[in-house]
């Protein structure tokens, strides 16, 4: 009877604890959606770092491409550019919301 109820509370603080999570994570994306810092990282930074990278990947020889696709390397490559878009932006390129509107790609 002991164990039972012990495994109800595990479960009990493990149902907690993700709840937690998910209400946090849902607080942490309405802030960064206040500053907008979404609609200016992924609409406006991030293309541009992508076609700056892909300039120098088509000079690549097809075979090479397809070897590079096969084994994901332009999803961890497009992974790793976000988490540096993100961190730059949250560096340097924090900005009022109007401002961030008259830039190329604004949420406008």
């Amino acid at each position: 009877m002991g164990l039972m109820v012990w495994e109800w509370i595990v479960k009990g603080i493990t149902h907690l604890l993700g709840s937690l999570k998910n209400a946090l994570a849902g607080m942490v994306g309405k802030v960064l959606a206040t500053f907008g810092l979404t609609t200016v990282t992924f609409s406006s930074v991030l293309p541009a770092m992508k076609t700056f990278v892909m300039q120098y990947v088509t000079v690549l020889p097809a075979s090479a491409l397809d070897f590079l696709s096969y084994l994901g390397v332009g999803t961890a490559m497009s992974m790793i550019l976000s988490a540096l878009t993100v961190r730059l932006t949250w560096k340097v390129f924090i900005v009022p919301k109007a401002v961030a509107d008259q830039m190329p790609g604004g949420s406008s």
